[in-house]
C-alpha cells in the first residue's frame, strides 16, 4: 500500500510530504530503522524544510520509538539534528524546541545517553 501511495504520488511535493510523515509515525517494531532507510531515499533533502519535517519532527513526535529507552530515537534525532543545523539553523531549533518539551515526563535513565 505505501509503495502504491509513492508511486501515484507522481512527484507531487505535498503527497511526498504526507508519505514520509505517514511512514515516520508508524506503529511498527522497526519504525527506527525505516526512518533511518528514508534518509538516503532519492526524495529526501535536508534542504527542504517541509521534507525535513515530515520525516524528522513526525519521528520525534513518535513518542513510543523516540523514547525508546535504548536511546537509538535520541541519537538518531541528535545525528540528524547536527547536520542539519548546518545547512537550515532555523528548522533545526524548532525541531530541537519540538523535541524536547516533554523530556520530564521520562525517567532518569534518559538523562544519561550520550
Amino acid at each position: 500500500a505505501i509503495r502504491k501511495f509513492y508511486d501515484e504520488a507522481e512527484g507531487d511535493s505535498l503527497v511526498l510530504d504526507k508519505w514520509f510523515a505517514v511512514q515516520a509515525d508508524a506503529d511498527l517494531p522497526d519504525v527506527l530503522e525505516r526512518v533511518e532507510k528514508l534518509v538516503n531515499h532519492p526524495d529526501f533533502n535536508l534542504t527542504t524544510p517541509n521534507r525535513c519535517r515530515a520525516l524528522i519532527l513526525t519521528f520525534s513526535a513518535n513518542a513510543d520509538p523516540f523514547h525508546d529507552e535504548s536511546g537509538k530515537g535520541y541519537k538518531f534525532i541528535g545525528d540528524m539534528l547536527e547536520k542539519l543545523d548546518k545547512v537550515n539553523s532555523k528548522v533545526a531549533a524548532r525541531t530541537t524546541a519540538s523535541c524536547l518539551i516533554g523530556w520530564k515526563k521520562y525517567n532518569e535513565t534518559r538523562a544519561f545517553f550520550d
